[in-house]
Order: C-alpha cells, then sequence, then structure tokens
C-alpha cells in the first residue's frame, strides 16, 4: 500500500529513497507543486473536502492532461459534494459530459468518490478507473467495506482519504486498499511517513507468521 503524499516535496523525495514501495504523491488544485515533480506514482484529488474550486479544477485537469504522455496518473478524482452520494453522482455526470463536449473525450483515468448513501449498483463502474473512499467517518469505517469489495471484484484501483491514525491505517491495510492519504503526513513527513510505514510493514510481517 502506498501513501499518496500532498506537498513536502523534499522531504518525499528523501524518504522515497527508504521507502520506494510505500510512497506516492497526490496533487491537488491548491498545492502548487509542479505534475509529476518526483518519479512516484501520483494521482489527482479534487480538493472539494477542502476548498472546492471549479475554476481552479478544470485548470488542473488540462496540466495532468498535459502529463498523460509522459507519466500518466493513477487516476483524477472527479469533483464531489462530501457526505451526498446523490450529488457526487450528478457532478460526475456532469464533469464526464463537460469533458466529452470540450475535449472529444475523457482524458485520464477517473476514480469516483464514495459517498454517504453509495450503493453498488449506483457506482458508474464502466467509466472509472478507481474509486476514492471518502464520506463521514461512519460511513467510510462501517459502511464501505461492501464496495471496496466489488471495486476489487472489478479490478479497480482503491484509495482511502484522511488517513491519520493507526485504526485508519489497519483498516485500509485489512480491506487491501492501494493508496491512501492523510494531512498528517504532509504536515509532518518526517515523523509520520516513518511512523506509517513502520506500522504497515509490522502488520504484514505479523500476517506471515500465521
Amino acid at each position: 500500500m502506498r501513501i499518496l503524499v500532498s506537498g513536502a516535496t523534499a522531504t518525499v523525495r528523501e524518504l522515497a529513497a527508504v521507502y520506494p514501495d510505500h510512497l506516492g504523491v497526490l496533487q491537488t488544485p491548491h498545492n502548487g507543486n509542479r505534475l509529476c515533480s518526483l518519479p512516484l506514482p501520483w494521482a489527482c484529488d479534487n480538493a472539494a473536502f477542502s476548498r472546492p474550486d471549479d475554476d481552479k479544477f478544470w485548470r488542473f485537469c488540462i496540466d495532468a492532461w498535459g502529463m498523460d504522455r509522459h507519466s500518466p496518473p493513477l487516476w483524477v478524482a472527479v469533483p464531489d459534494v462530501v457526505a451526498s452520494h446523490a450529488e457526487t453522482l450528478r457532478l460526475f455526470g456532469w464533469w464526464r459530459d463537460y469533458w466529452q463536449s470540450e475535449l472529444g473525450q475523457i482524458p485520464f483515468p477517473l476514480a469516483f468518490v464514495l459517498q454517504d448513501g453509495c450503493s453498488a449498483p449506483e457506482v458508474p463502474w464502466d467509466e472509472i478507473a478507481a474509486v476514492f473512499v471518502g464520506g463521514s467517518t461512519k460511513f467510510k469505517l462501517r459502511h464501505s467495506e461492501p464496495l471496496i469489495r466489488e471495486a476489487q471484484a472489478k479490478q479497480k484501483l482503491v484509495h482511502i482519504g484522511r488517513v491519520n491514525t493507526l485504526q485508519r491505517l489497519r483498516f485500509a491495510h485489512d480491506v487491501g486498499a492501494d493508496t491512501v492519504d492523510g494531512t498528517a503526513f504532509s504536515m509532518f513527513p518526517r515523523v509520520k511517513i516513518p511512523w506509517a510505514v513502520k506500522y504497515l510493514q509490522s502488520l504484514k510481517k505479523s500476517r506471515t507468521l500465521f
């Protein structure tokens, strides 16, 4: 499992030499870093949880599309509405149609953000490469697992957002998430990244003993 870090570029560059299989980059419309500035897997969030801005997201998408031939993103998270599946589904359709009308194609792999109220039949599986587990804490920890299992059965990548505690790291590990992110890794990278990677490594070792 990889931890996708937003910002902290210099520190991530250093730590990637130590933990090459556990780190990646999460770009957002607000972090200001040059796209694909590190030789690591990367993905694009839409910043809907913090400061949604459609204009910045659109410019961000154009930059990501320009990088596609060089090093394509794992996915781009389509704008969503926190804790509302219905509104998230509506926005997904709006952006999909907008890209089609403006560009004539979907320019990169898409991630659909799973929010409260989502059920498996309502996820646009044929149009996405990944699911991004968002939503409330209750939804994430108590109700998202069947959706994660369905995504894995359909060979979609699984990303879990707001993973800042050992409980959530353990949850992400146990459900087999491909990637996670959390603000702690950007704010305190020298402490939190080694802390998280060592914990994940201990879980992997303990699993092999029994």
